[in-house]
């Protein structure tokens, strides 16, 4: 999977949650899942979000571990947001990768 194709994935993650019903939750969508591990794209309700504190959240989980392993946080999804979002998932599937 090339920086790209996890771009648009990332990008495609972050307009179905703008399509998505509003919810007094969390909303969440699978931006790419490659053995146990998940990448998620998670939308924070305004009414949970401490000052400061991103308004998405992209979420590497483990579905072995049941566990987040890592994450990074979005505002805007702007372009430097969006190259560590890559980067990210990017590192993951690699290191997914050398194990097997």
């Amino acid at each position: 999977m090339s920086p790209d194709e996890i771009e648009q994935r990332v990008i495609r993650a972050y307009v179905q949650l703008a399509c998505m019903p509003e919810t007094d939750d969390a909303r969440t969508v699978t931006v790419v899942r490659f053995g146990v591990l998940e990448a998620r794209l998670t939308e924070i309700p305004e009414e949970q979000r401490l000052p400061g504190t991103p308004w998405f959240w992209l979420e590497l989980y483990s579905h072995a571990q049941q566990a987040v392993l890592d994450s990074c946080g979005c505002t805007e999804l702007d372009e430097p947001e969006l190259t560590q979002a890559v980067e990210l998932i990017a590192n993951a599937r690699q290191q997914t990768q050398d194990l097997h």
